[in-house]
């Protein structure tokens, strides 16, 4: 029987710029492609080509379960992508869970310190993020809710970085690289265009979407 496309190997190698990668050990990046494999995932697309140094924010959706984060960061591993994503400061205190999200790029935010928020703390942290994929989930919560964040907007602009969709489809078990995403200019406009691109991907929750 002939290979369909779909169940053709995944080419890791060249689904990623060679500036983004992270050069992680290869049993680590095999373990995690490992177990892509078993709970059924794929990775289709890719990122175009970017010059050195350059900073690009990776919006990814929908996001309505840990599970997200749980297959995320699987694939995160098994692409050797280097990234960058802000999280609350208190999972970092946590002694396991917060070595391993600043080995996973992790830059801890409180929300609660005077003048906080993830622009200034892209601003601040603009040396650590050269050259990276800066992650971010636009709704900026699992639960469902209407009005999406806008810092991923603010945060490109800061940091003068392309915008590029990434997408979790759960009925189809994909993790998709899509496309640029290039602003109007108009933050409700590209909010909304945003959801309708979004909606033709399945949640794993559907209902906190």
């Amino acid at each position: 029987m002939t290979e369909s496309k779909n169940d053709s190997p995944i080419d890791y190698a060249n689904k990623i710029p060679k500036s983004f990668r992270a050069h992680r050990p290869k049993t680590i990046q095999f373990l995690a492609r490992f177990l892509l494999k078993i709970f059924g995932w794929k990775i289709e697309g890719e990122i175009p080509k970017m010059k050195e140094n350059e900073n690009l924010v990776l919006i990814a959706a929908p996001h309505t379960s840990n599970w997200d984060g749980v297959f995320g960061f699987t694939a995160i591993i098994g692409l050797d992508a280097k990234i960058s994503f802000f999280g609350k400061y208190t999972l970092f205190k946590q002694p396991l869970l917060g070595r391993f999200l600043v080995y996973m790029g992790g830059i801890p935010v409180d929300k609660n310190k005077p003048g906080s928020g993830l622009v200034k703390e892209a601003v601040a942290n603009i040396e650590k993020l050269k050259g990276s994929l800066i992650a971010i989930a636009p709704e900026g919560t699992r639960s469902k809710t209407k009005q999406w964040r806008t810092g991923f907007l603010h945060i490109a602009e800061a940091v003068d970085a392309k915008i590029f969709t990434a997408a979790f489809d759960f009925d189809t078990k994909r993790i998709v690289l899509d496309k640029f995403f290039i602003p109007s200019g108009n933050v409700v406009r590209d909010l909304d265009a945003l959801k309708v691109y979004y909606s033709k991907f399945s949640a794993k929750k559907p209902e906190n979407y």
